[in-house]
């Protein structure tokens, strides 16, 4: 097996992978206690399905955030391996600018016209009341999320992901004291429900961005980033940032509202015995779960990837790119024998009904049937694609397999043949089996490995 042989790559591997394994675990643990906390509060499943529609333009925005700091990091891990620090610097500064401009424009939205966004996904009043409620409070969190996430992923390029372990602990640990206090009514607290997770929400984001900013202006020893550095700008780096981080950019935003489509045909699905939206969120909380680890192992690619690729080292690129597949490969597995089984246990958490709960085992099984090539398709676009300066190639790929292929399909299945919901997830899940194939093919020729730092670099 032409894999890497050197026991520190994969100590390398593992330093990345645990620390945002562990970040993803108290990702996932606050949002299980979360859709816990609401279920148990309405047993109509109404609640949570207003609430997870109404997360959708946030879960778009944050879909953006992720790609404008990932465009950043293809520059700033090829850096990183030139050990350019005042580049990065400059990089970090360009990306807060951007993600910034845009929340304000995604903030004022939500907050000023909940109503019409929730009519976009839903036709039930009752739904679209309560998710409006629920933006009216949640929206103003929009701002903090931008600039914590914004650093928190841009730090990862320069292998510093410890720190986001104890922003997420911090995070799972006060919204779920709120939750609890908040939507039941507990200790003396008025029962504010659905308002009540929107505040515990906005209080934890709070919390989350005087810790990040604690960090990266007073401990962090490694970049040095301080206030002044947020006036740094090149317009050569603005150019490569556009040049090969727009592609990632489109990418994650195609994918983010790409799933919010998929929200919006299940949402609109009227013939089915159970809840649909209620489902496939417990459907969507397990598999978060499964592949804990497995996006962990594709933020590892990118930096070490894209690290090897500013050393120069092409041949190392094409041998670690190797072990990554197979490194993949077995994280897919793992993952469906997680959802394998936890099938027959995650419904009993929830009180949404026999209907709802049935339906909810059969998407699970539609989704450990796929995780494989989730696993795939996330190494490859998210690490080492992209960790390449193959960026381009990463969007054309998600492009044709989710908006070329998967949503139609899905759409067929529901809206012309009316097919039961599983069907219509197996569609909707589809795209990863094309992207993995694909990036499959791409990845065994040389075309795909592009240098994108330069030697010398103009700043102001």
């Amino acid at each position: 097996m032409n894999i890497v042989k050197d026991r520190q790559f994969y100590t390398n591997i593992l330093a990345i992978t645990i620390p945002l394994a562990l970040q993803n675990l108290m990702s996932f643990a606050t949002n299980m206690v979360d859709t816990f906390m609401i279920g148990r509060a309405d047993s109509t499943g109404t609640m949570i399905s207003a609430i997870n529609l109404a997360i959708q333009p946030f879960f778009i925005l944050m879909m953006f955030i992720f790609g404008v700091s990932s465009a950043g990091n293809v520059l700033a891990s090829q850096y990183w391996g030139k050990k350019n620090i005042d580049a990065i610097k400059t990089i970090f500064s360009m990306v807060l600018k951007i993600a910034v401009a845009v929340t304000i424009i995604f903030m004022s939205v939500v907050l000023f016209f909940p109503k019409n966004v929730m009519s976009l996904f839903t036709n039930e009043d009752a739904t679209i009341l309560i998710g409006s409620e629920y933006l009216q409070i949640s929206g103003f969190s929009y701002i903090l999320f931008a600039v914590s996430s914004t650093f928190i992923v841009s730090l990862r390029c320069v292998e510093i992901v410890r720190f986001s372990v104890i922003t997420q602990i911090s995070t799972f640990l006060i919204s779920a004291s709120l939750n609890y206090l908040l939507i039941f009514g507990n200790f003396g607290f008025p029962r504010l429900e659905h308002r009540g997770a929107a505040i515990s929400t906005l209080t934890a984001r709070t919390v989350e961005i005087i810790l990040v900013l604690g960090f990266i202006f007073l401990i962090d020893k490694r970049i040095r980033f301080r206030p002044k550095d947020l006036l740094l700008w090149s317009r050569q780096l603005l150019n490569d940032l556009f040049r090969y981080g727009t592609p990632v950019v489109i990418n994650e935003v195609m994918w983010g509202v790409g799933m919010a489509v998929q929200a919006a045909i299940l949402g609109h699905i009227e013939y089915s015995a159970g809840n649909p939206i209620a489902a496939n969120t417990v459907s969507s909380i397990v598999m978060q779960f499964s592949t804990i680890f497995m996006f962990g192992i594709a933020n590892a690619a990118l930096v070490l990837i894209g690290k090897s690729v500013g050393e120069g080292d092409i041949e190392g690129v094409k041998l670690k790119a190797n072990t990554f597949k197979w490194i993949a490969f077995f994280a897919g597995v793992l993952a469906m024998a997680v959802i394998l089984i936890l099938r027959n246990y995650v419904t009993y958490i929830y009180d949404f009904g026999e209907a709802t709960n049935a339906l909810a085992k059969q998407l699970l099984l539609v989704t450990a049937c796929c995780i494989i090539f989730v696993s795939f398709s996330a190494t490859y676009i998210v690490g080492i694609l992209r960790g390449a300066g193959d960026t381009k190639f990463c969007l054309i790929a998600e492009a044709a397999a989710l908006w070329g292929f998967s949503l139609p399909l899905a759409a067929l299945f529901s809206i012309v043949f009316k097919l039961p919901v599983p069907f219509v997830l197996l569609g909707m899940r589809s795209d990863e089996i094309v992207k993995a194939i694909t990036c499959m093919i791409r990845v065994r020729g040389k075309r795909w490995i592009k240098s994108v730092a330069r030697d010398d670099v103009d700043m102001i």
